[in-house]
């Protein structure tokens, strides 16, 4: 009751006190599963991997061990220590030879890639499940929308580094109109201040604001290279956050499919909804 009403910190001490009292119960593997749990969904990301690893080790690549592993790489995911979580995911890939837990594992791999930008391994990772779960894992959908990715809009960071031999040009090409403002208009107060400057002889003065004027336009270069990038992680980010929307990932406890245990005299259980 306190995990459904998101008290999970009293959840967690309610299943830390299950444990002690009744060590012998079968129930106390679900319960052990359920302290990390309460932990990951209360942000103890690094407190409820320890957990999760714990029970991994103990168990091995079944049961309770099998959904231990996918949790270290979703508490990895979300610290975004994303080549930790992926080289995770490998390893368990290596230790089991089921097929379904194989599928899980590229639909899981597939958004990793996707979030740490790399859509070329996702996409590769989506064409690796099973023909009898693509359906399941929209994994077709989600490859067409990848071939779409190619067509959006971006930006290329020599084009917005060499339009910046003007001050400003490479900030105007990817769109941040007020910083190529000022960008121009303090690279031109400086070099005119400069010219001046020699051109009345005021030689120490003019060597000074040729030096600060060095470093804002380097500044400038720099700043247009730099905004490329942002635009085009910008564009990948909100694309990989439309493909969540639309198509709603599985594999964690805050995404579709909701997840409920409960324990009952005679044994556990647990109920899910999934939408599609």
């Amino acid at each position: 009751q306190c995990f459904e009403n998101q008290d999970y910190e009293t959840a967690a001490a309610e299943y830390k006190r299950f444990i002690y009292f009744f060590p012998d119960d079968p129930r106390t593997e679900a319960a052990d599963y359920q302290i990390g749990m309460a932990y990951f969904q209360n942000k103890s990301y690094i407190t409820a991997l320890g957990r999760f690893t714990r029970i991994f080790d103990e168990k091995g690549p079944v049961d309770m061990g099998i959904s231990s592993a996918f949790m270290i790489s979703r508490c990895y995911q979300r610290i975004q220590n994303y080549p930790t979580a992926i080289e995770n995911l490998f390893y368990l890939s290596k230790i089991t030879d089921d097929t379904e837990i194989h599928d899980k594992i590229f639909y899981q791999l597939g958004w990793l890639y996707l979030e740490s930008g790399d859509m070329e391994r996702a996409h590769i990772a989506f064409s690796k499940i099973s023909p009898k779960n693509r359906t399941l894992f929209q994994a077709d959908a989600l490859q067409t929308e990848l071939n779409e990715f190619d067509d959006l809009p971006q930006k290329n960071p020599l084009t917005a580094g060499l339009l910046s031999i003007i001050p400003g040009g490479g900030y105007l090409y990817c769109g941040r109109y007020r910083d190529a403002l000022t960008a121009f208009l303090v690279n031109g107060v400086l070099i005119y201040g400069a010219y001046e400057s020699f051109d009345n002889d005021l030689y120490a003065i003019g060597g000074m604001i040729a030096v600060l004027e060095t470093g804002f336009y380097a500044g400038n270069i720099y700043g247009g290279i730099s905004s490329a990038h942002k635009f085009n992680r910008a564009r990948k980010n909100a694309f990989v956050q439309e493909l969540k929307t639309r198509f709603v990932p599985d594999f964690t406890p805050d995404f579709a499919p909701d997840l409920s245990l409960n324990f009952k005299p005679d044994g556990v259980s647990l109920g899910m909804s999934y939408h599609f």
